[in-house]
């Protein structure tokens, strides 16, 4: 059975907001939550501020990054379930929200990874649970895609994403029905 990832309001924003902070380039953060054996609770997204971003990649200092989850587990209640990154359109070429051979090499043992494709968009579109658990959207005239995946005994699955925020976030923007 595959791991189901549910992701908080907060989660979701974060998410967004560092994408598309530094759209053009990559960005990466750590998720924060908590897990059971198959279901992973992300409560928030934290970006890290010291990346080094590219446009087609990114790369962190690993002694800072084991700083920083070490102090996670000494400060919270929130346990490191795993990592984020974005993939950022180049060019012509559309981000995807596939994993690269790199991103396999990196993803740690009993964790989640969440990609969030990046791409310029012309025209609105709600935001909607997709074929194969992603969840996709549009804001800000960008086209926004965010898949989960689960490792577990170094195998990798697609894990899918239950968002009730997303999927009623352009829903709420409807007009009211006018009175009498």
């Amino acid at each position: 059975m595959a791991v189901e990832l549910y992701l908080s309001e907060n989660a979701f924003i974060g998410l967004l907001v560092s994408t598309i902070e530094v759209y053009r380039r990559e960005c990466y953060g750590i998720l924060l939550g908590h897990s059971t054996p198959d279901r992973v609770f992300v409560d928030f997204a934290v970006p890290y501020q010291t990346a080094n971003r590219k446009f087609r990649e990114v790369h962190i200092d690993w002694k800072r990054s084991a700083r920083v989850e070490e102090a996670v587990r000494g400060s919270t209640r929130w346990e490191l379930v795993g990592d984020f990154h974005s993939h950022a359109m180049y060019g012509p070429v559309r981000a995807s929200t596939q994993l690269s051979r790199e991103d396999e090499e990196n993803f740690a043992d009993n964790s989640v990874a969440m990609v969030v494709a990046i791409n310029d968009i012309q025209r609105p579109k709600r935001w909607a649970y997709r074929p194969g658990g992603v969840i996709a959207g549009a804001i800000n005239g960008y086209s926004i895609q965010i898949a989960a995946y689960a490792k577990k005994s170094s195998q990798i699955d697609k894990a899918p994403i239950i968002c009730p925020y997303a999927v009623g976030f352009m829903g709420r923007r409807r007009p009211l029905p006018r009175a009498g």
